[in-house]
């Protein structure tokens, strides 16, 4: 985590996608718990990520932060992650996606303030360096959706690579 910490490019990414961390997780051997954290991320969606990763080759390392799946670039910068049951983002602009592929649905505006805050939190995010995209974009076969997701990955490393 220090090599990721000291890449300023993380900063805003690390700073959301940390939480807290209990002592007894620390030490836990349950599936739920990764590197100390609680998994916060769908079974499904650690899955999608890792394919991803497994798709791009060796252009991506695949491992949790905070208990979250997240892709890394080769110069330690955050270039996906996923969270929840539907969240995923990967570090491109808006306009350096497809189209079809950004997420464009209106979730339920959270009534907890920690949660309400989180969400904030991820729409500055991916206001700027990021776009969420819909990781089960319907109209495409799978293999043709996961092609296109692991195209939009190759130009988020490319692009982290170049900064």
């Amino acid at each position: 985590m220090d090599a990721l910490r000291t890449c300023e490019a993380n900063d805003a990414v690390l700073a959301y996608l940390e939480h807290e961390q209990l002592p007894s997780w620390r030490t836990s051997d349950s599936p739920w718990i990764k590197d100390g954290y609680v998994l916060e991320t769908h079974p499904d969606l650690c899955e999608f990520l890792a394919s991803i990763d497994d798709r791009a080759g060796a252009k991506t390392t695949f491992r949790y932060l905070y208990g979250k799946p997240a892709l890394i670039a080769k110069n330690d910068v955050v270039v996906a992650f996923a969270q929840g049951t539907h969240i995923v983002c990967l570090r491109l602009p808006r306009d350096g996606c497809d189209a079809e592929f950004i997420y464009t649905r209106e979730d339920p505006v959270p009534n907890h303030p920690l949660l309400e805050a989180k969400r904030r939190e991820l729409e500055r995010l991916v206001a700027g360096d990021w776009t969420r995209i819909d990781p089960w974009r319907t109209g495409f076969e799978r293999e043709e959706r996961d092609a296109r997701v692991t195209a939009l990955l190759e130009r988020a490393v490319s692009r982290a690579q170049a900064s």
